[in-house]
């Protein structure tokens, strides 16, 4: 008894997955805007599920079918998402607020520990 799953067509089967893996992971490459990255991407987890349960590992599948369909481009949506509402001032109210800026002994610090007081002593030493 042959596997059922040997033969021309079953070659051509994973071969065109694998074709449709590069396409879609070079797609995911050449997309520039973010959001619509994310949507490519979330495809791009589907044709790697398909690969999966084509080569017979359906766990595998099941797995990046929920995670690299589902769960990260999601995850890349909503951190644009909150990005862009921190660029516009969002709801924190910090946006005024630059941790830099207000602390008086900031210009103080600066030339801590950069060896300003140690160059004198090691000329003085030769």
């Amino acid at each position: 008894m042959s596997d059922p799953f040997s033969g021309a067509l079953a070659d051509a089967l994973i071969l065109t997955a694998l074709a449709l893996t590069v396409l879609m992971a070079t797609a995911v490459v050449l997309t520039r805007n973010p959001a619509r990255q994310a949507i490519v991407l979330s495809g791009y987890g589907m044709v790697l599920g398909v690969l999966f349960l084509i080569l017979q590992a359906p766990d595998v599948a099941m797995s990046q079918i929920g995670v690299g369909t589902v769960v990260v481009p999601l995850i890349v949506v909503l951190a644009l998402h909150a990005t862009r509402r921190h660029r516009e001032g969002g709801d924190t109210g910090e946006e005024d607020r630059h941790p830099d800026h207000d602390d008086p002994g900031h210009a103080d610090r600066e030339g801590d520990g950069d060896g300003a007081g140690t160059g004198a002593a090691r000329g003085d030493a030769r």
